[in-house]
């Protein structure tokens, strides 16, 4: 992480972060006012803006109802076929920083790039996902990355997002999590959360930005802890900028398959940020273009 953005990351922990983005904002305003005139054009259902309520004021809300089941076909099957490869998979990921990861769909980028007809980024765009989370947000959003990792056992202390954490990348990050593997015991490693009411409980720490249990049931009952223990294809959104979360604690002989999309709303609090990881094809509408930031 380079100088400027550790600094951006400090200050996204602070009472500060909304200065900034508002700051960013009225330098990207003409966009801004762009993607909030292009909510209005949305076909939004009654059950969208509910689950757009439930994320704003618990910080969560359960789509898998509101999935496309065509859509979801596809993705169940992409998933099956690329938990038959995780070792070609793990021979060419591009990160390997947490060990307890295997990236899937690193192989598949084209110049860094996920094609806009790859079914994982197509899962992202469903109607249903922008139009909860343009709800939420009060506007187009924009689709930071989209990413497929297989959680496994490695027998190593607990790191990184394995311990309590929020997600200080921007104001706000919603992300869209989808089990492609069955989440139904404490050691296939379910995603666990503190609702957004509860996390305001636990405050921000001065020091440190990832915390064990005891340090945050200190403040925090555990009887406030969200588990989702699920079955395969259930699908959830959590701000996890506003929800202390964890997860991948996976138990010896144990697999878990997730898929997570991670939106923002613009302009990213990371200016400088990567190149961006889509790529439009020929049938990729304008909406489309405008929620990958093409």
């Amino acid at each position: 992480m380079g100088l400027v953005s550790r600094v951006i990351w400090h200050v996204n922990r602070s009472p500060l972060r909304h200065a900034v983005k508002t700051g960013y904002s009225v330098w990207h305003l003409n966009e801004k006012r762009e993607r909030q005139r292009q909510l209005q054009l949305l076909n939004v259902s009654a059950a969208e803006r509910a689950k757009a309520d439930d994320l704003n004021r618990d910080g969560y809300a359960i789509v898998t109802d509101l999935m496309d089941a065509s859509v979801q076909n596809e993705f169940a099957e992409a998933g099956r076929v690329r938990l038959d490869n995780i070792k070609g998979a793990e021979d060419k990921q591009t990160s390997t920083w947490k060990k307890f990861w295997v990236r899937l769909l690193d192989a598949e980028m084209q110049d860094g790039r996920l094609s806009a007809d790859n079914v994982f980024v197509r899962y992202a765009l469903q109607p249903s996902v922008i139009n909860i989370i343009a709800s939420a947000l009060g506007e187009i959003p924009w689709l930071d990355y989209v990413l497929l990792s297989y959680s496994r056992h490695t027998g190593e202390e607990l790191q990184s997002s394995q311990l309590w954490h929020r997600d200080h990348d921007d104001v706000r990050v919603i992300k869209l999590f989808s089990y492609l593997t069955d989440v139904e015991t404490d050691g296939d490693g379910p995603f666990t959360f503190l609702p957004r009411q509860s996390t305001d409980k636990f405050g921000y720490p001065l020091l440190g930005s990832h915390f064990p249990d005891e340090r945050v049931f200190q403040k925090v009952p555990r009887g406030d802890t969200k588990v989702m223990k699920a079955p395969r294809l259930t699908s959830f959104m959590v701000d996890t900028a506003k929800c202390l979360h964890m997860g991948s604690r996976m138990g010896p002989g144990h697999g878990r398959l997730l898929y997570t999309a991670t939106f923002f709303a613009f302009p990213i609090m990371y200016p400088f940020a990567r190149p961006r990881p889509f790529s439009a094809t020929p049938n990729t509408s304008p909406l489309e273009k405008l929620v990958m930031g093409l």
